[in-house]
């Protein structure tokens, strides 16, 4: 299989470097519902892996869903 091609940062046109695959917690709930509710506030919660990358020369970070892990609206 081919290596995929390498991200570019867009400000400064450097190669970006892989962060690796980042777990985002979405969903759930927040503020007082657990104060409330405790644990069971985040029963509606999951994670969805987003990929990072990092421009070396500028500190810029981008993410990308590669897998198309997230749903569509």
């Amino acid at each position: 299989m081919a290596e995929p091609a390498p991200f570019v940062c867009f400000v400064c046109k450097n190669q970006m470097q892989s962060l690796g695959a980042i777990p985002i917690r979405v969903g759930g709930t927040s503020g007082g519902w657990h104060l409330l509710l405790g644990e069971w506030a985040d029963v509606g919660e999951k994670t969805l892996s987003i990929d990072m990358y990092r421009c070396d020369h500028c500190r810029r970070v981008d993410m990308y869903d590669l897998d198309l892990s997230l749903p569509h609206r």
